[in-house]
């Protein structure tokens, strides 16, 4: 029987682009090695006529973020890296929605492939969501492919800014209608074979695989499936791992024995291959195909599959247009490290002898940014509040000196948060969380980096006590803003419930940090706690600071304008008519008859003041929800075009610019600067030194 060979090149999960060390050795390697093997592999291929070559490159999702260069250039970046390695068909992943689905239409936009999201579907049109296809259909090798692109349900439930119409779709019923409207004889498409790209867990995967009929060529000897309708093979993502099942044929530079956590169901009868992360693996592989008799629903089927597992080595030549466009680009993100992102109204001091020693007002304030990360996102999963608190620890800020009075740069942020492992999630009860903390404050006086950085409590303490019976007590921290107007108000603090030591009691949502999570450092009580929201969903701190201020950037500009403007999110009008509210109120004292001293009080009711739960969901929220490029300190539409050549796109920047909000006088100078947020961080109490009370004074409301 006659066979066809199909090659394909498949990878996921890319992050980084600069240098990275390969784990245990000061070697390094780049993406700019990645895509010379790409493209020295694909240049093998037999050209076709209209320019392609005839085998598959596929990519299953995640590229825009989490990356310290991405909290700069909210993924931008990775556009001209993407065109280059000119991926035949990619599938969106859940990072890829970090900086909100407007935003992400615009990076796919200017990307030169197709985007997958074959199972949501946006329920105000009854349709996939807009810029992304349901499947793509592609030839080679004289066989038509149809290619679909599933997720799983759970990491949904992560993504803060996930749009409230679309709407998910079980995986499998999805493949299965689709092979159907792919496969049909009659019908428009008549593919001979059906590739599934997923962004899923390992057990996920070999479930579907299982689901939909994507057996190994041994698995077809005992279930003829070429009647069955379904998938030939699952490329997947998510995993940060490199698999594939162990039916295959071959596999050179990997051992399919290997049976990785999540892979108990691997029994060799399915084709799952994931291929590894961070531009560090590439899968190439073969396909043989076989034809199945007349009028089967399969046309063909997989006879044979064998591939090779790549590794990039610091040997590997490097793609030099690549080289050479990224170094552009790295440029333009150094240049936008020096715009301000807020105005500090006082001194943000995160020298290691004081934030490694005592309650400090720059550790408080970036825990109180920190602790609604996650909030849209814990919403979906029925913890209607958010997160109740945060605990990570002074070791994750650096800089180890002062910044301001006065701007405070993006540079500087990431200078503070330089850490690129997650945010994550988790629930523990009362009695961790006291361990916890005995374990943070055990090594005081030291300067250890385990001293503890929290939000949504007030711990009392007493560091005359000796290590582990130092804790006095802890209480949930609640707002009492009453009198305050639709929330706009300077909220007041008050003690809550008591945190009572008792193990399997009430659960806490915590924020946290994923090496904190893992027992690092000392932090062996979290070791086990159940992840809410894990390491690959979770967003970097840097990431979620940028955004916060970039709301409070976009939400004063409006505010201030006070014009009527159409948005993409109705929370939106809400949103700006709170913080027109909030200056109305300000402008009232500083025009009272005791104009002076009202001034002065309408001032510390900006600065000094606590900010609201609702204005720092407000400004994090608003960031997924809307285009913030009329506040954005970098030019990502320039970003996104570079490698092209100059005349092209000239036109598509002014499109940009209007559908994004126009790149306006905003961007520089003083109309940038009157936008920013105003911020005087405080020491409030919440960690309080009995021996030392004069450290943890309270400021007077």
């Amino acid at each position: 029987m006659p066979t066809v060979q199909l090659p394909i090149l498949h990878w996921n999960d890319v992050y980084r682009v600069r240098p990275q060390k390969l784990p245990g050795s000061n070697d390094t390697i780049d993406c700019t090695q990645f895509a010379a093997l790409l493209d020295d592999i694909r240049e093998q291929w037999p050209e076709r006529e209209d320019g392609k070559r005839e085998g598959l490159v596929l990519f299953s999702g995640d590229v825009f973020s989490p990356s310290v260069e991405s909290s700069v250039t909210r993924g931008s970046h990775m556009v001209p890296v993407m065109n280059k390695l000119a991926p035949d068909v990619s599938l969106l992943g859940n990072h890829d929605f970090d900086f909100g689905y407007p935003h992400l239409c615009k990076l796919m936009e200017d990307t030169q492939f197709p985007w997958l999201l074959s199972n949501i579907i946006d329920t105000t049109k009854s349709t996939v969501p807009e810029h992304v296809q349901e499947f793509q259909i592609l030839e080679r090798q004289g066989v038509r492919i149809g290619v679909i692109g599933l997720i799983e349900k759970e990491w949904i439930g992560t993504i803060s800014s996930w749009p409230a119409e679309f709407e998910y779709r079980d995986a499998a019923d999805v493949g299965l209608a689709l092979s159907k409207k792919l496969r049909d004889p009659n019908g428009e498409y008549r593919c001979d074979l059906v590739i599934a790209l997923t962004h899923a867990r390992v057990p996920n995967d070999l479930t579907l695989a299982k689901s939909l009929f994507a057996l190994t060529p041994s698995a077809q000897k005992n279930h003829d499936i070429a009647n069955e309708h379904g998938v030939d093979l699952i490329l997947g993502g998510h995993d940060h791992l490199y698999f594939v099942g162990r039916g295959v044929d071959a596999w050179e530079n990997y051992d399919l024995n290997d049976k990785p956590l999540g892979a108990e169901k691997d029994e060799g009868d399915v084709i799952v291959i994931k291929s590894g992360t961070d531009f560090r693996d590439l899968s190439e592989f073969t396909v043989e195909l076989e034809d199945t008799p007349d009028g089967s629903v399969r046309r063909k089927v997989i006879s044979r599959i064998t591939g090779k597992h790549h590794e990039i080595a610091p040997a590997m030549r490097k793609c030099e247009d690549l080289q050479k466009t990224l170094d552009g680009l790295l440029q333009s993100v150094g240049s936008a490290l020096k715009a301000p992102l807020c105005k500090l109204e006082v001194q943000l001091d995160v020298r290691s002898q004081l934030i490694r020693t005592q309650e400090v007002a720059s550790s408080n304030w970036f825990a109180d940014i920190l602790r609604h990360t996650y909030d849209d996102a814990l919403c979906m999963k029925g913890v209607k509040n958010g997160a109740d608190g945060v605990f990570i620890c002074a070791g994750m800020l650096r800089g180890d000196s002062t910044y301001g009075p006065g701007y405070l740069t993006l540079g500087d942020v990431l200078e503070i948060l330089p850490f690129e492992d997650p945010l994550v999630v988790i629930e523990v009860d009362g009695k961790t969380l006291w361990d916890t903390l005995e374990a943070s404050l055990s090594t005081w006086p030291a300067q250890e980096g385990r001293f503890p950085v929290i939000a949504g409590f007030r711990v009392s303490w007493d560091s005359r006590r000796p290590p582990g019976q130092r804790v006095l007590g802890v209480w949930v921290q609640e707002e009492d803003a009453s009198g305050s107007d639709s929330g706009t108000a300077t909220p007041v603090r008050i003690d809550g419930a008591a945190v009572e030591r008792v193990k399997g009691g009430k659960m806490y949502y915590i924020v946290t940090r994923e090496y904190m999570a893992q027992g690092h450092d000392g932090f062996e009580p979290l070791i086990g706690s159940k992840e809410i929201i894990d390491d690959e969903a979770g967003q970097i701190t840097s990431t979620v600071v940028r955004k916060y201020l970039l709301g409070a950037q976009f939400v004063n500009r409006l505010a201030e304008a006070n014009e009527s403007r159409e948005h993409l999110d109705e929370d939106t009008h809400a949103v700006i008519n709170r913080a027109r509210h909030a200056r109305q109120r300000e402008q009232l004292h500083s025009h009272s008859s005791r104009a002076l001293e009202n001034w002065k009080r309408a001032a510390s009711l900006v600065t000094h003041r606590l900010r609201s739960t609702r204005h720092y969901r407000d400004h994090i929220h608003i960031t997924n929800k809307e285009h913030m490029s009329s506040v954005d300190c970098f030019d990502g539409a320039q970003a996104r075009r570079a490698g092209q050549d100059e005349d092209s796109g000239s036109g598509e920047d002014e499109d940009d610019d209007d559908e994004e909000g126009g790149e306006d006088e905003g961007k520089n100078g003083d109309a940038t600067k009157k936008s920013l947020l105003v911020v005087h961080p405080i020491v409030d109490g919440r960690l309080k030194d009995e021996a030392r009370p004069e450290l943890s004074r309270v400021l007077s409301k």
